[in-house]
C-alpha cells in the first residue's frame, strides 16, 4: 500500500514540475526579446538607446531590449540591416548613405532591410581644442594630429566628408577614440583637438571642461564655403546652444545632424507601434529628457525631419495616426 502512495506521489510530482516548466517555457516564449544598438562610452547613443528600453521595460510586459555598445552609427547601420530582431541609435547620414549603398556601404551594397523609426535628438560637430592651441580654424589641422571618432562612427565619416569638402584630407592625423577616449586625449595632449558629433551638452566633453580650459572652433563657415550642405543635405547649419556648457565653452557656429532610430524591417509592426506609442507619452517624453535634456526636439513638428529612407510599417502606422505628412520617399515599400 506504502508503495503504491508513493508511486502516486512521484507521479503527481513529476506531473507538477513538468507543468511548471511548461508554464516557464511559455513565459520565455511570450516575450520577444530584440538587440537596440546604441554606441561608445561618452557617448549619446547608449544614453537614448538605454533611455528607450527603460520606457519600453516599464510598460510593456511582452518587448525586451538588450541594448549594445558599438562603434557607431555605420556599424549600427549594418548591423541592423542583418538582424531581424535588430534596432539602433544612428544618424541620418548613414540610414541614407547605408540605404543607398554609398559611401562606406559602396561595396557592400544597399542596405535595404533598415526602416526609419524616429527622431531621437540632433547631434552638433563639437570640435574642442585647448585654450592655449594654435588651432582657431579648421585649416590650422593641417599636420596636426586629432582625435575624430571610432572606426565605423559617424563622427568619423563626418570629419573625413568636412574634410575633403574644405580640401584638408589627408594632411593631418586621424585618431580613431570617440567619446571619453578621444576627450582624454585631447586632454594629454595626444591630439591637438577632438572632434565629436553628439548631442549638447555632452559627458566627455563636461568632465573635459571641468581639468582644462577648451574652446570650439566654427565648423558651419568652412562648411558653407566649400558646398558641404549641397553635398550631404542631411546636415544643416547650426549653432552651439547657449549655455551648453555653463558658461565654459562660447557658443560657436557649426554643423548639425538628426540622429534617428531605425529597425530591420522584420521587427514585427505592432512591436514599434507599440514603443513609438510609449515612447511618445508624456512620462516617456518625461523619462528621454531626463536622460539626456537633447530629447526636446523629439516632438511631433520635427518629426518629418528623420523620414530620409522608408518609414517601417509600425512607424508609418504610428506617424499617421499623429498627423504627421509623410513624403513620398518615405512612404514604406514592404
Amino acid at each position: 500500500m506504502r508503495i503504491k502512495q508513493n508511486y502516486i506521489q512521484l507521479c503527481v510530482s513529476s506531473i507538477i514540475l513538468i507543468l511548471i516548466a511548461i508554464s516557464g517555457c511559455g513565459d520565455k516564449q511570450d516575450k520577444k526579446w530584440y538587440t537596440i544598438y546604441g554606441g561608445v562610452i561618452g557617448g549619446s547613443f547608449s544614453q537614448f538607446a538605454g533611455g528607450i528600453k527603460q520606457i519600453v521595460h516599464h510598460n510593456v510586459t511582452d518587448i525586451k531590449l538588450s541594448v549594445v555598445a558599438s562603434a557607431g552609427s555605420v556599424e549600427n547601420t549594418r548591423r541592423i540591416n542583418g538582424e531581424e530582431n535588430a534596432l539602433g541609435v544612428v544618424f541620418a547620414s548613414e540610414s541614407s548613405l547605408g540605404y543607398n549603398g554609398k559611401e562606406a556601404f559602396a561595396e557592400v551594397g544597399p542596405r535595404t532591410n533598415i526602416r526609419m523609426v524616429t527622431l531621437l535628438y540632433y547631434a552638433y560637430g563639437q570640435f574642442s581644442t585647448l585654450e592655449n592651441s594654435d588651432v582657431h580654424q579648421l585649416d590650422d589641422i593641417v599636420g596636426a594630429k586629432v582625435s575624430c571618432g571610432a572606426p565605423g562612427s559617424g563622427t568619423a565619416k563626418t570629419m573625413e566628408r568636412l574634410a575633403k569638402s574644405v580640401g584638408i584630407w589627408k594632411k593631418f592625423t586621424p585618431i580613431y577614440r570617440g567619446g571619453t577616449a578621444g576627450a582624454q586625449a585631447l586632454q594629454d595632449g595626444q591630439v591637438q583637438g577632438f572632434m565629436w558629433l553628439v548631442s549638447v551638452p555632452n559627458s566627455a566633453i563636461i568632465e573635459l571642461t571641468a581639468i582644462k580650459s577648451i574652446r570650439m572652433i566654427d565648423l558651419d563657415t568652412p562648411a558653407k564655403n566649400s558646398g558641404f550642405y549641397d553635398q550631404y543635405p542631411f546636415y544643416f547649419s547650426s549653432s552651439l546652444p547657449e549655455g551648453a556648457y555653463e558658461g565654459k565653452v562660447e557658443p560657436v557656429n557649426t554643423i548639425a545632424m538628426p540622429t534617428v532610430l531605425i529597425a530591420n524591417k522584420s521587427v514585427p509592426e505592432e512591436t514599434i507601434y507599440t514603443i513609438l506609442k510609449h515612447l511618445y507619452s508624456a512620462e516617456g517624453i518625461n523619462t528621454m529628457l531626463q536622460t539626456n535634456q537633447a530629447a526636446s526636439v523629439m516632438n511631433i513638428e520635427n518629426a518629418s525631419k528623420a523620414f530620409v529612407i522608408p518609414l517601417h510599417k509600425g512607424a508609418y502606422k504610428f506617424w499617421t495616426e499623429q498627423g504627421v505628412e509623410i513624403p513620398e520617399h518615405a512612404m514604406p515599400v514592404d
